[in-house]
């Protein structure tokens, strides 16, 4: 179901964007796809019930809005209210996100990571206005989250918002999805969870393989997000968000 007012929302879930963007509806990526990997729909599933009470509001992060937006002031961050804003007018699919479209130019420069970054920063901190008790993000292509990473950093909002990260390929998001639900609905349900970037550990395995892929250095700010913590650390990290589903249940 979508939302057509964020009034109740408490929490605000960022997933990626995904091929039904041309037409200005991410739920409707089946029109596209067939291969079942549509985040958005899962994310609804698995948190029905907060949904139709409308406590839980999506957004995707698109690119999409440099081309329809090029000057716009809300950003890179696309609530479910207002998907028209990745519309494109020839009905076209803009394409996945490419890493080419990221990596550095023979001379080092990383236009598009900058650009993208800029607009997020726009877009974190119309988020931030709006007055949710917590924002968590779930954003696969690497240029997508090496860009939120740096513009949430930038805002000095790291420490409050929850940023999941994955391997890039789409074949992860759902069980993703279905992992961070129960810290969505925790969320959503009171309690407080620490912000900073997550790995999702039976998943690090594939990110790490992935990560080694790309050899290229970049510049900061975005090679700091770019380097992967050691399993020890993801481990020790996870447990702390455990830790609050275990203290809301014994709150309960």
């Amino acid at each position: 179901m979508k939302l057509y007012s964020l009034k109740k929302a408490r929490i605000l879930l960022i997933l990626p964007c995904n091929a039904a963007a041309c037409i200005g509806d991410y739920f409707k990526a089946e029109a596209y796809t067939k291969k079942g990997w549509n985040t958005w729909k899962e994310a609804d599933f698995c948190l029905s019930n907060l949904r139709h009470k409308g406590l839980i509001a999506f957004a995707a992060l698109d690119s999409s809005t440099l081309e329809t937006e090029p000057n716009g002031s809300k950003g890179a961050i696309v609530f479910e209210t207002e998907m028209d804003r990745a519309k494109n007018p020839t009905g076209k699919d803009w394409g996945a996100p490419n890493w080419r479209w990221f990596k550095p130019t023979k001379s080092g420069n990383c236009d598009y990571l900058e650009t993208l970054t800029e607009s997020l920063i726009k877009g974190a901190q119309r988020v931030e206005k709006m007055g949710f008790s917590q924002v968590f993000a779930l954003v696969n292509p690497r240029g997508y989250f090496l860009s939120l990473a740096a513009a949430v950093d930038k805002c000095g909002l790291l420490n409050k918002w929850v940023l999941f990260r994955v391997p890039s390929h789409p074949r992860y998001l759902l069980s993703a999805v279905r992992q961070l639900s129960p810290f969505v609905r925790t969320a959503a349900d009171g309690a407080k969870l620490k912000g900073g970037i997550y790995p999702i550990p039976d998943l690090y395995p594939f990110l790490k393989k992935e990560n080694k892929l790309y050899k290229n250095s970049l510049p900061q700010p975005w090679q700091k997000y770019s380097n992967l913590i050691d399993i020890s650390e993801v481990k020790i990290r996870w447990s702390l968000l455990m830790g609050s589903l275990k203290k809301e249940e014994t709150n309960d």
